[in-house]
């Protein structure tokens, strides 16, 4: 389970990088969610499935604290690339990183 949060976080770096640096074109890197599946796959036991709803909760509030964020900033461009036209591509690259980190911290804890 910690390899998937894992990927989940390196991926949702990338594409966040990717937007910022491409624009539109940058979400081109959501492509590697088709890797997903394979990483670290098998059946989650009782404990990992109620690990995993608490990782979603977390997930949820830094997910729309972000969505606010990038709400505000919509006016502002990076690498000439307005914000407001990205949000979407933003908010899911927030909601990856958000959902690994949470997941690998969780489960360091537990």
């Amino acid at each position: 389970m910690k390899q998937r949060f894992f990927y989940e976080l390196i991926v949702g770096m990338i594409l966040l990088a990717a937007i910022l640096l491409f624009g539109v074109q940058g979400l081109a890197a959501m492509a590697l969610l088709a890797g997903h599946p394979a990483v670290g796959k098998k059946k989650a036991d009782e404990r990992e499935s109620q690990l995993f709803n608490k990782v979603g909760n977390y997930t949820a509030g830094i997910t729309l604290l972000a969505a606010i964020i990038i709400n505000f900033l919509s006016d502002y461009s990076v690498n000439d690339h307005l914000i407001g036209k990205n949000w979407l591509g933003l908010v899911l690259a927030s909601f990856l990183i958000a959902h690994g980190a949470a997941g690998l911290i969780i489960l360091n804890k537990e």
